[in-house]
This record gives C-alpha cells, sequence and structure tokens, in this order.
C-alpha cells in the first residue's frame, strides 16, 4: 500500500473518524475494484496474532495447492486437483447449504459499493467482522451502536446480498435494520459483529449456518467462503493465475487447518481483501468452524473459533448459550459397536424370501444363482457352506470381501402393506449370524454425505399381519440391508420403481418379487477402507393380468463417473437395461428370468435405455 490517506467521507468526516476510533484509513490503489475493505489495522490495542503485519488482511498462503472456486447458483466449480476433488464432492450437499447463507455486505449512500463478507447465523442475524462493521456504524458514548450516517446527514443503507455470482443476474438482498453487537475495541477481544437483517418479501432466507460446539482439528478440511476482490497486497501474478482476474463475486476456497487454540485458529485457505467475515466451514460436518478475519501473504490467515462466535451471539442477542447453538443437522449418529439390546431376535425362524410367492411352480422365481461369486460369499457362523440370511419377507447374500450385500431379495404385497411410522432415529444392528468383520457399521457413514441406504426400502417388506409387518420393519435396519449412497441419489425414479410397478394396470395381485444389489468393480473408489460402489441394479418381477411373468431390470448409475482415484459423485441416471446386463455386470444368474424380459432382444453391451419418467418403462 502506498500510505496516503483514503479521500472519503469529506475531510471532516475522515478527521472525525480518525480522531473517534484511532483509525488509520488507507488509500485505495489506482485500479483496485470497489469493496476492498479500506480499514487498514485493527482498533487501538489489537495486534493481529502470530505476528501479522500492519495492514495485512487478507492474503494467498500457499502459492499452489489451493484453489479459489466460482460459485454459481449456489453451486461450486468441481476442482481441478484430486485431493480436493475428494474431499469436497463427498460434502458437497452440505457444502451448497452453506453457500447459500453467506452474502455480500453491500452499501447505498456510502462511499464504498461493499465493504466484506457476512453469513447467516441465527434467524434474521448475520455475523462479520468489527473492522467491517465500523465502515458503516456510529457508536454511542453509552456503548450503544447504530447504523451511520454519510457527510450529507443520510443514513447509510446496508444489504446483505446472498447471490453476487459471477455471471449470475440474480439479486437476493435482505436489508440490514440494526447494529446488534460490536465487540469491544479492545486486544484480547475476537474481530466480531452482528447485523440484524429484514426478513425479505422477494424471497426466502437461506437456513441459518450451525456453530460447530467442537474445537477446530488440527489438519482439518475446512472451505472458507466469501467475496475475495483485487488486493495488491498480494503478488498480482499469483492473482490472476488462481482468481483469473475475477473478483468481487461469491467463491469457495478449501484448506486446512494449520494451528488452533480454544479461541482462534490458523488455515491456510486463499483469501484476499473483500473476504474479512467469511464464513470458515468444516467440509465434513457442514458447521462453521470459524469467522475469517485476518492473514498475511505466504504466511497464514486467521479466523475466530465458532465457539466464540456462539458465546458473543449469546450476549448480542441477550439468550442463553445453547439456544444459539444447535446440534450439527443430518441424522442422529448412533454408535453400534455390537448387536443392540433392542435388535430383532430369533432371527433363526424367519423363512425371508418365498420363490412361489407370484404363484405356482409356473410362477415361481428362485433366488439368483450365485455360484460363480460364492467364493466370496459370507458363511454363516456355524453352518460352513451356508450363505443366505433370512429376514421377515427378505432374504440378503453379503460379500465378505466388500462386506456389503452381493443381492437383496423381497417379496411385496402391496395389497396386504401396513403404513408403519418410524419411531425417534434409526438404529441400525450387526448381524449376529455372520461375522462382525463382514459388515460395514456406522464408522463408513459419520460426518459426510453419504446416506445409510436401504437395499430392500424399509417399507417393502411391511405386509401381513401386524406382527409380521413391526417385524419386517425393524428388520430393514441390519448393516446387512445398507449400502453407501450419496444423499444427491435419483430418489424420484429409483426409489419409486417398486410403487410404480405395484400399481401398475397389468399387474395381478399388487404383487412383485424384487432383486437389489450394487454393482462390484474392482477399480470402484477406496473411502475409509471400503470400496464404494458406482452403481445399483434392480430386476422386479410380476404377474401379469394374462397370468404370465413380466421381469424387468434397472441400472442407476452417475453421469459423471468416478475416477480411478478420486471419489466425485455427479448426477445420476436410470436405465431400463436387459436382464441380461445385470447377469453380466453381477456374475448372477438370474434363471427362466431373461424369457419374460421385454428387452430380452437387446445386446446386454447396448447401455439399455433412459428412463426420463417412470411412464417410459417398458413392461
Amino acid at each position: 500500500m502506498n500510505g496516503k490517506k483514503l479521500e472519503t467521507f469529506g475531510k471532516g468526516m475522515l478527521a472525525e473518524a480518525e480522531a473517534r476510533f484511532g483509525l488509520r484509513l488507507a488509500a485505495r490503489p489506482a485500479g483496485a475494484l470497489e469493496g476492498i475493505e479500506v480499514i487498514e489495522t485493527v482498533l487501538p490495542g489489537i495486534r493481529p496474532p502470530h505476528g501479522v503485519r500492519t495492514g495485512s488482511y487478507e492474503a494467498i498462503v500457499e502459492r499452489f495447492g489451493r484453489p479459489s472456486l466460482l460459485v454459481q447458483q449456489s453451486s461450486f466449480d468441481i476442482p481441478l486437483a484430486d485431493q480436493w476433488r475428494a474431499q469436497l464432492e463427498i460434502n458437497r450437499v452440505k457444502i451448497e447449504r452453506a453457500i447459500q447463507a453467506v452474502g455480500r455486505v453491500e452499501l447505498e449512500k456510502h462511499e464504498a459499493s461493499w465493504v466484506g463478507t457476512a453469513w447467516l447465523v441465527a434467524p434474521n442475524v448475520v455475523v462479520t467482522n468489527r473492522h467491517v462493521a465500523v465502515e458503516f456504524t456510529d457508536f454511542g458514548r453509552d456503548g450503544s451502536f447504530a447504523i451511520g450516517r454519510n457527510p450529507l446527514g443520510e443514513p447509510y443503507e446496508i444489504y446483505i446480498n446472498f447471490a453476487a455470482e459471477y455471471l449470475q443476474p440474480d439479486v437476493r438482498r435482505a436489508r440490514v435494520k440494526k447494529v446488534l453487537y460490536v465487540a469491544p475495541q479492545l486486544s484480547s477481544e475476537p474481530d466480531i459483529a452482528f447485523l440484524e437483517i429484514e426478513a425479505p418479501t422477494d424471497f426466502v432466507l437461506p437456513e441459518p449456518i450451525r456453530l460447530s460446539a467442537e474445537p477446530p482439528r488440527q489438519r482439518a478440511t475446512v472451505a472458507v467462503i466469501g467475496y475475495p476482490a483485487y488486493d495488491d497486497r498480494n503478488d498480482a501474478f499469483d492473482m490472476a493465475r488462481i482468481f483469473d482476474s475475477i473478483y468481487e463475486v461469491k467463491r469457495l476456497a478449501p484448506g486446512e487447518i494449520d494451528n488452533a487454540n480454544a479461541t482462534q485458529f490458523v488455515h491456510d485457505a486463499t483469501t484476499l481483501g473483500g473476504s474479512s467475515g467469511s464464513l470458515v466451514l468444516d467440509a465434513e460436518t457442514g458447521c462453521a468452524i470459524g469467522l475469517h478475519y485476518a492473514g498475511e501473504y505466504l504466511r497464514a490467515n486467521y479466523a475466530v473459533a465458532s465457539t466464540v462466535v456462539a458465546e458473543r451471539l449469546a450476549q448480542a442477542t441477550s439468550a442463553p448459550a445453547g439456544a444459539v447453538v444447535p446440534a450439527a443437522p443430518g441424522r442422529v449418529e448412533v454408535s453400534l459397536d455390537g448387536l443392540s439390546e433392542a435388535a430383532p431376535q430369533n432371527l433363526d425362524r424367519r423363512n425371508g424370501y418365498q420363490p412361489d410367492f407370484l404363484g405356482g411352480p409356473e410362477l415361481s422365481v428362485a433366488l439368483p444363482d450365485y455360484s460363480e461369486v460364492k467364493a466370496l460369499a459370507a458363511e454363516l457362523v456355524g453352518a460352513p457352506g451356508q450363505h443366505v440370511l433370512h429376514y421377515t419377507h427378505y432374504s440378503v447374500v453379503m460379500n465378505k470381501d466388500r462386506r456389503l450385500a452381493f443381492f437383496t431379495a423381497s417379496n411385496i404385497d402391496g395389497a396386504k402393506a401396513h403404513a408403519i411410522k418410524r419411531k425417534g432415529p434409526e438404529q441400525w444392528y450387526y448381524d449376529p449370524r455372520i461375522d462382525k468383520k463382514h459388515q460395514v457399521g456406522n464408522e463408513l457413514y459419520k460426518s459426510n454425505e453419504l446416506d445409510r441406504g436401504h437395499l430392500v426400502r424399509r417399507l417393502d417388506p411391511v405386509w401381513g399381519t401386524k406382527s409380521e409387518a413391526t417385524d419386517a420393519e425393524r428388520e430393514t435396519f441390519f448393516w446387512t440391508n445398507c449400502t453407501p449412497q450419496h444423499s444427491a441419489f435419483n430418489q424420484r425414479i429409483w426409489l419409486g420403481l417398486e410403487d410404480y410397478i405395484l400399481e401398475n394396470a397389468t399387474n395381478r395381485d399388487f404383487k412383485a418379487s424384487v432383486f437389489t444389489g450394487p454393482i462390484f468393480k474392482g477399480r470402484d473408489p477406496v473411502y475409509r477402507d471400503i470400496r464404494l460402489p458406482r452403481s445399483f441394479w434392480k430386476v422386479a418381477v410380476m404377474v401379469t393380468s394374462a397370468g404370465t411373468l413380466s421381469a424387468t431390470a434397472y441400472i442407476v448409475s452417475q453421469a459423471n463417473l468416478i475416477t480411478d482415484i478420486e471419489f466425485v459423485y455427479g448426477a445420476y441416471k436410470t436405465f431400463q437395461v436387459p436382464i441380461a446386463t445385470v447377469a453380466k455386470l453381477t456374475h448372477l444368474g438370474f434363471g427362466n428370468l431373461m424369457r419374460f424380459d421385454p428387452l430380452a432382444g437387446e445386446s446386454p453391451l447396448a447401455g439399455g435405455r433412459e428412463l426420463p419418467d417412470l411412464e417410459a418403462i417398458r413392461f
């Protein structure tokens, strides 16, 4: 910086601001864009941590390996680096939820068009930095805060724009109603301010970002979301390479926590002027882990810990601390080290899948033939050579190496179905009839975007007597029936297949026998020591009104396939395929079902027919 005084507010306002707050207002360099924070120092007595020099407020810490990704329509670019693709894509849903709650602090009737970043931390409350808030705040002698006025005596108009994305015309602005809190100007106080915003009339405010109650973790992956602007305190060539000369729009910057204590931490994500007040998101939990506030080029960036933000938020809103630090979003995590005491008992008496369920011998549908993969099937404890686990109205054969099911087989009777509501959180169980080491438990699903996906849907086997239905519903919650499915899984078509087949006009008696499973490949990506299947298959069999079988097969796979070394989930597409295709991919046999397949004449290598909707299914 050239050290010249910033000519703003008029000479009288500048002198008043400097005298009143002891600030040094720095000149904006020629050619710099609007919106760079103009306050170059912390207020008197504040010393940036770890030797950060006066005037070093946002920074590129690592010249390579720390990208700044453009955000458009609340979604971020796919990073080129394998490391970040793996870390960010698996948590994309949580991250994109947080992106929506981050906005740019925009000003009217003020010399600057915008001054930093803020994010929703409670209903109608955003958090930003103190050194951002002093740009538009008047301080009363009694310690009160008020929205400031320009040299003409007009109050500043302050807005939080939750859009402000590259090449996106949308404007989603909420007006700042009140300055709730600005942290005291003492060296021991954090760089925090809270603003109350009005509920807009033209859009619905995003959900506030939940504050982590846990301390920052060394080497944890974080994503800094904010509005970096051109900043000549950083190398011009580095900025041009990293930002492609695109500034002042919403971006996401991945990085890691390098050092931490109870109140603040150091991170290495890329920031620039404009990033003050940015959200520092814990990429795994989707919770705010900190509030970014300072940095130094090629040294470090700094953030206030989320626990401190929560404490000050409680002060600002006069609310109990526990009321403003809600639990992390998502499913209740259940630690299951063994079979729960509440697990269903007497499983050996279950009859499981019934081949003759659809009718007499001529309509019998046997379990898939797994003889080609039998060597990989998990044996029942104390029963060498036995592999089929029977539950109420369905059965499973497990792959002991992949620790997931080769297939499930279920009988569904839509005419006798019960609607059982799930009470309380999901409780999953290990099945004691096979070795626990052949089952994947909760360790795979904690703190990420993987869903515990039912292969046999929870309500599919829930029919018969009330007692049978109750047992069947509980028994769908064994880990043997669970498979990792990304939360973006195409539920609209895939999970509605059985319902559509049951309700199809040609289906006699509203019955179906359904086989489901993952497609295992040697190059499936490894995550937490488990190879994650990239696609799933389903074969559904019913009896038509003419009294003959109809068997159809489906595969759901990703439009953007996972590569060899990274875990990148893309959009899913559902295809109707020949049963022969499923047999080829899974090494399972489906007996005479291929005779009743409407696609039997097509090549198993043809790729199938994409289903835009369920009405496109051929029976």
